[in-house]
């Protein structure tokens, strides 16, 4: 049982701690624990109930008609909305309720439902990646432990890999040879798949060599494969190596061929971006440069 503050929940919700307080005050809304020396704290449960709480404000509901449900009710009526709209955040708060639950029957129908809807592509960059910046903000506060972004990720991962192999690959006179890895230490797949499926989907050939690639394999894979381009993805701290560090080893591994590489580490780096080194920034920007 983890212990969270009013902070945390305005943090992790969206609602304002001012008027969590409000509510509490007005409609009794959900009653904060008190520890032995009356620090006031919520659980688990509570997290949720708010989490549901946000879905349904978002979603026009006023809290005084909220505050008249039990928790059954409340649950049923989030669950209708989940599968009767297409609204991103009211997608992204049942997925952050259905991983503290860890309801793997929940988690699996919400993704299956944004896949059925408006496809892979846009249910990863619309819906999925937004999830995964809110797990961030979940590791923070201790909302969550490894083995809730174990089982969050490995459950988007098998829905990305099915659809990956589904797909009919189409050469045409501008596909590409793409070698897409891990550098040493890092070990979060789930960008680097769902950058083979946009690869493949797009008609582009792909060699995929999986996490944590030695920078001396990477040369040598290099040099037999003769691919068009490298692509990697920086997520993790990647131990006492800094960023500049890696990328240099990078590039010194694929020599000539163009070094693609995105990810969190990334993101916002401002050093040297010449010769064969490619930052992509956003998803939006790596579709279009693989799309033309």
């Amino acid at each position: 049982m983890r212990y969270f503050s009013i902070s945390d929940i305005e943090s992790l919700t969206g609602i304002k701690a001012h008027t969590i307080r409000i509510w509490e005050q007005r409609y009794q809304l959900v009653t904060p624990k008190r520890t032995d020396t009356n620090i006031r704290y919520y659980d688990d449960d509570d997290l949720c109930t708010f989490l549901n709480i946000a879905t349904l404000s978002d979603n026009g509901y006023k809290i005084s008609k909220i505050s008249k449900m039990d928790s059954a009710e409340l649950i049923s009526l989030v669950k209708t909305l989940q599968t009767n709209n297409n609204n991103a955040h009211t997608q992204i708060q049942t997925l952050c309720n259905a991983m503290i639950k860890m309801d793997d029957t929940e988690f699996e129908g919400i993704i299956n439902y944004c896949i059925d809807k408006i496809g892979l592509e846009d249910a990863v960059s619309e819906i999925v990646f937004p999830f995964l910046y809110k797990i961030g903000a979940m590791w923070q506060v201790g909302a969550i432990n490894p083995a809730h972004e174990h089982f969050a990720t490995h459950k988007i991962e098998q829905k990305i890999i099915e659809a990956t192999y589904k797909l009919q690959v189409k050469a045409n006179d501008r596909s590409k040879k793409y070698i897409l890895f891990l550098p040493p230490l890092e070990q979060h797949e789930l960008g680097l798949l769902f950058a083979q499926y946009l690869l493949r989907k797009y008609g582009h050939h792909c060699l995929y060599l999986g996490q944590n690639l030695p920078y001396d394999t990477l040369k040598e894979v290099v040099d037999y494969y003769q691919p068009d381009f490298a692509f990697t993805v920086l997520t993790t701290a990647l131990g006492d190596a800094n960023t500049e560090n890696v990328l240099k080893n990078l590039k010194n591994a694929v020599s000539e061929t163009m070094l693609m590489v995105t990810g969190n580490r990334i993101a916002n780096y401002n050093g040297d971006e010449t010769g064969n080194l490619k930052i992509i920034r956003n998803i939006v920007s790596f579709i279009d440069l693989i799309k033309n």
